[in-house]
């Protein structure tokens, strides 16, 4: 078995080169004007088109009132389009606009790239493995 202190290495290591990888994916973004927050904002709703604000900051883990402003912004760049939700009149509902899905679609294949190459010569099973192993270290931090 191994030491929990070179696990714990092993990890440091593992996000260090996350960082690295976010570094680069955070230049593309830049030449988009985009932030990393705006990226994550776009990938929700291009998952999940027509989701509340609300469901949009739950999903990347941030409170509803730190992804009003950035929403707006992309909003007022025509990257996304809000409306009234249909059973709640006091949320809004977001979809990406023609020119918010071309950019996602266009930087979508970009990221990818980078995300895989952290996991190239890892099978599909590996890599549900290590997932699964994952959300067990991340649930017994939140202990």
């Amino acid at each position: 078995m191994a030491s929990s202190q070179h696990l714990f290495h092993l990890v440091t290591q593992v996000h260090r080169a996350r960082k690295a990888a976010i570094s680069r994916q955070a230049e593309l973004l830049k030449k988009y004007e985009l932030t990393p927050l705006d990226w994550a904002i776009l990938l929700s709703i291009h998952h999940d088109p027509g989701r509340s604000q609300a469901s949009v900051a739950r999903s990347i883990g941030r409170a509803p009132s730190n992804v009003r402003n950035p929403i707006e912004i992309l909003e007022e760049r025509g990257l996304i389009q809000r409306g009234p939700d249909e059973v709640d009149r006091r949320a809004n509902t977001t979809i990406l606009s023609l020119n918010g899905s071309s950019l996602v679609e266009k930087l979508l294949p970009a990221f990818e790239a980078v995300d895989q190459a952290l996991l190239e010569g890892l099978s599909e099973k590996d890599q549900q493995e290590l997932e699964r192993l994952l959300r067990a270290i991340l649930e017994n931090g939140r202990r």
